[in-house]
């Protein structure tokens, strides 16, 4: 990470070109990548005792990293409790709870959104973008698919994601 924040969201620094990326957007916003769009990779939201279980041949990253810090201890305790965030943003979208955890999905150029928490247990779809998209959980597993195909997602807290995507987005409210 560089340390700097936008809309606080932190940036990533790329050594290589020196460029900053936005997480949200996944796409370089300063430096020689300007522009330049990640490709996203199929990941969860799960606990260790989850992929020890689904995946017992995955690599761990080890704390052994040659910096002196206490990872056990995160530096942004309760931060997820708060309303607020700790540095202002340009969008004051009230929908959510600020901290909602969002799983977000491309569907072609669209950003799209549903609140993690709601997701059920049972398969959900809907006509996003002339697109057929269905969304399910198999314990804390997501699966989301575009006209048949498994599409990679994320997690974003609300606040983030509504000020990045207000104009690119589409919100899922699954309590609708």
């Amino acid at each position: 990470m560089s340390g700097l924040l936008h809309e606080s969201n932190l940036l990533m620094y790329d050594r290589g070109t020196e460029s900053l990326w936005s997480q949200s957007r996944g796409e370089a916003v300063v430096g020689a990548r300007t522009g330049d769009v990640l490709d996203l990779v199929f990941q969860q939201h799960l606990t260790f005792g989850e992929v020890r279980e689904l995946y017992p041949d995955a690599l761990v990253l080890s704390e052994d990293t040659g910096y002196t810090r206490d990872y056990a201890r995160n530096p942004y305790a309760g931060y997820e409790l708060e309303e607020g965030t700790m540095f202002p943003v340009t969008v004051d979208d009230q929908r959510f709870f600020a901290k909602e955890l969002m799983w977000s999905f491309h569907v072609g150029d669209t950003f799209v959104a549903f609140p993690y928490e709601q997701l059920g247990d049972e398969t959900l779809s809907r006509d996003v973008e002339g697109s057929d998209v269905t969304i399910e959980r198999e314990g804390n597993v997501i699966v989301v698919t575009v006209d048949g195909e498994p599409v990679p997602g994320y997690m974003e807290m609300w606040f983030s994601w509504a000020t990045q995507h207000e104009d690119d987005g589409v919100v899922w409210d699954l309590e609708e």
